[in-house]
């Protein structure tokens, strides 16, 4: 969840979401997730107190009585830290330290001594990682508009912005990346490959693909593009129930969730379909907008209008309350489909939804992350993603996952929880596979009901007891796992 402070983003994104192809103050972060991955290439080392000579030519030095006669005898471990990084720089055989190998010493320091911390949640983000996440976050960015993701040795596009630059030099969906200006791709992972695309608008990039078996290449012109984070359509044109899917909580979220709902309620919608299914997080500000987008102030009273509660570290908390200006549903009834892909502020507004009672949720529990990161930018336009605080929906249960002694997450325990949750059959080929969306379809079933006067109640009942028995999951507790 990112939470605004003075000057910040936060970022990682690469890590769960496929890459948005893109061209200053501490926030606050309801997700993004990251999936639980951790640095396996930054151990903490235990340090030794002497150097161990491996042959007869080489020197042994105790470092206690090599650079320390120039500090106090009770050094401040920051300046230990200055004290190695110039021994390495005058020492260390074979390599010559520039500025640029002097700062990625400094990088790896950062990321080890965040990653001594356990918190998969917290991280370092070097510039270029910085300026990618307030892009993606901001949800404009100079560039050619696809969306690209890593499979194996190749990259792909997922998805080319409509009637952005790459549609409309001929990328489609599916085309392996080969050269970028002549440039080999194969093998390159998916960040360097954004590195070699993006650039400034009204400039070009040259790139090769591979379709099937047959080259193409493309002259492409870059633009300041506005990434597609809502689609709609009317799901159900008999029943007259919309549907809108939200794939990121970004700066661009309410503006084109209120124009997809104000299309969908020209075209007489009745009742909707809320998908957050693969929805990592975002912005909290963003978070509390939606929320309040579905949900009508003062329509339980014992809740107090809240949205989320954040508890600081110390035990100090804040509510942020629904906004009456923003609620546009106006009592159509709502589903939501979720999965554990939906985290962070995907589940403060599922998790309100469900507390408030205003919707019905639909599919597998959510990824179960209750955890605040505040970003914190540093001078060298890097930033520092921390957990700063826990959030809790308006009912106050905690939400996040359990794990392991280990530190490893435990499937199936937090989140929040559908009231019918359900899996997708091992047939559905995603998201453009409406007819096999258990999920959605199961959602709209229950919808069809409610808009024939079937109470809430019976019409969960009702499409609960047509589904595959196999598809029905059962909800584990976890009760026995170790809670973080």
């Amino acid at each position: 969840m990112i939470q605004r402070k003075s000057k910040g983003f936060y970022g990682g994104i690469q890590m769960f979401l496929p890459f948005v192809v893109a061209a200053g103050f501490g926030s606050v972060l309801l997700g993004y997730a990251n999936g639980d991955k951790r640095p396996a290439s930054h151990p903490v080392p235990s340090v030794q107190p002497q150097v161990i000579a491996q042959d007869d030519d080489a020197t042994t030095k105790n470092p206690t009585t090599n650079f320390d006669e120039h500090l106090p005898a009770k050094a401040d471990p920051v300046e230990d830290y200055k004290a190695a990084l110039s021994l390495i720089q005058k020492n260390y055989y074979g390599k010559t330290f520039d500025a640029k190998t002097k700062r990625q010493l400094t990088y790896e320091a950062i990321r080890g001594m965040l990653f001594s911390l356990r918190d998969p949640f917290t991280g370092f983000l070097d510039p270029d990682e910085w300026t990618q996440m307030q892009a993606t976050t901001r949800g404009n960015f100079e560039g050619i508009g696809a969306v690209l993701q890593q499979e194996g040795t190749e990259v792909k596009v997922v998805e080319p912005f409509e009637n952005g630059p790459a549609e409309t030099a001929g990328i489609r969906s599916d085309d392996v990346i080969l050269r970028v200006d002549n440039q080999p791709t194969l093998g390159k992972t998916v960040n360097d490959v954004v590195k070699l695309i993006k650039g400034k608008a009204n400039t070009q990039v040259h790139i090769t693909v591979l379709r099937g078996k047959e080259e193409k290449s493309f002259t492409i012109t870059r633009a300041r593009v506005e990434a597609p984070v809502v689609k709609h359509w009317m799901q159900d044109d008999a029943a007259k129930i919309g549907y809108i899917r939200l794939t990121e909580f970004n700066e661009k979220s309410v503006e084109q969730l209120t124009l997809a709902f104000n299309d969908l309620k020209k075209q007489g919608m009745k009742g909707l379909v809320f998908d957050l299914r693969g929805n990592p997080g975002g912005l909290l500000d963003t978070a509390i907008h939606v929320a309040s987008m579905f949900i009508q102030r003062d329509s339980q009273p014992d809740l107090n209008n809240v949205v989320v509660h954040i508890r600081e570290g110390g035990g100090v908390e804040k509510r942020h309350n629904l906004r009456s200006a923003d609620y546009i549903l106006d009592n159509i009834p709502l589903a939501v489909v979720v999965n554990e892909g939906s985290a962070s502020a995907s589940e403060i507004v599922s998790g309100a939804i469900k507390d408030y009672g205003i919707g019905a949720l639909f599919g597998d529990r959510t990824y179960g992350k209750g955890r605040v990161q505040t970003l914190y930018p540093l001078p060298d336009d890097s930033a520092l993603r921390l957990t700063t605080a826990l959030y809790f929906p308006p009912k106050k249960h905690d939400i996040n996952y359990k794990h392991d002694d280990e530190g490893n997450r435990i499937p199936n325990t937090g989140g929040v929880l559908p009231d019918v949750p359900l899996e997708q059959p091992e047939t559905w080929k995603g998201f453009k596979d409406k007819a096999g969306d258990l999920q959605l379809n199961t959602a709209s079933a229950y919808l069809r009901l409610i808009l024939k006067g079937t109470s809430k109640e019976d019409a969960l009942k009702a499409v609960s007891k047509d589904l595959p028995k196999k598809a029905v999951k059962v909800a584990d507790t976890g009760k026995n796992a170790n809670r973080r």
